[in-house]
């Protein structure tokens, strides 16, 4: 059963035409689907829920040739433009993808008063092998496609794919030949996070299950609820319930890279925000995110962003 046909069961309410709007009661925003053949779908999600929801995905044989991409945080809806449609504004949590095998149980817990932000992309595994013709060896996408056992991989989202992204959500229904437009943009979408996903040094397979995966998201939102402490790998391993080993196996695994590393990425992040589009000093921005040393910051900052925090907030936003 698909995701909208769920929330009209549970709302008692109808889709039209793949639409399914969120009754008043339940809380505001719509799901749309789009369909672009009998081997690849698309689903757009904007919706805010008055209470808090839990939305599962069921794996299973019946899904096992599907590879699931799910864009998530991208953008929100701008109520003073709504005629215009949606456009990227800032999320509070990371923009991620998360690719997965159709029979790898998904549970995502959505607080309530929080903004569902995302594009779902299901396309069948011979569609995605036609399209990669190139023989050169790549780990990850062998796994994908060739894969023997259950995976998932999480990627913070480039600039590059938000940009598409905002394009899909802009996309007036009516104009001609807009069908063919959104499904390039979804492809497109997926190239660019197989091409970032492609850029990792390492594989590996550790064995995944449902109760694991939603403990790595634990500690990842652990990671984000307060970036100015580092993160303590005792109390994580407490919160995850398993070994620190297993631990940092099965989170490097999942988000390609090390805890301390991703931590650092998530923080570096909030800093070129603080930066830019909050207008904080360089100092202000380094004192909020837990750094005393300020010439320590800016380096962290070049490595991770590309140039040095006072450069950066000089640069004239696009």
């Amino acid at each position: 059963m698909s995701l909208i046909q769920k929330l009209a069961e549970f709302t008692k309410s109808k889709a039209n035409d793949g639409l399914f709007v969120l009754p008043e009661s339940y809380g505001e925003g719509y799901i749309k689907s789009f369909n672009f053949g009998s081997q690849m779908n698309m689903m757009i999600n904007q919706c805010e829920f008055k209470e808090e929801m839990t939305i599962s995905r069921a794996g299973g044989n019946s899904r096992k040739d599907e590879i699931t991409f799910s864009f998530r945080n991208l953008f929100q809806q701008d109520k003073a433009q709504e005629n215009a449609g949606f456009v990227l504004k800032r999320n509070a949590a990371i923009p991620s993808v998360q690719v997965s095998a159709g029979d790898v149980d998904i549970e995502v817990f959505i607080p309530a008063k929080t903004k569902v932000n995302t594009i779902v992309i299901t396309i069948h595994m011979d569609l995605l092998r036609s399209w990669i013709t190139d023989k050169k060896e790549n780990k990850f996408l062998n796994t994908i496609t060739l894969r023997d056992k259950p995976y998932l991989y999480d990627q913070i989202i480039s600039n590059e794919i938000q940009q598409v992204a905002t394009k899909i959500a802009l996309v007036n229904e009516e104009e001609q030949l807009s069908h063919f437009y959104l499904k390039l943009k979804a492809e497109e979408m997926v190239y660019l996070f197989l091409a970032d996903l492609s850029k990792r040094e390492f594989i590996t397979t550790y064995p995944l299950n449902s109760v694991d995966v939603k403990a790595m998201y634990a500690i990842k939102d652990a990671l984000f609820a307060d970036l100015s402490i580092p993160p303590d790998l005792t109390n994580l391993a407490l919160l995850s319930n398993m070994s620190e080993s297993k631990m940092n196996k099965l989170f490097k695994q999942i988000f390609g890279n090390s805890i301390y590393n991703y931590y650092q990425v998530l923080r570096m992040n909030e800093a070129a925000y603080l930066i830019r589009e909050e207008k904080l000093s360089v100092s202000e921005t380094g004192y909020r995110l837990g750094f005393s040393n300020l010439s320590h910051f800016s380096r962290i900052f070049e490595k991770h962003i590309g140039m040095k925090p006072k450069k950066y907030s000089a640069v004239p936003v696009s």
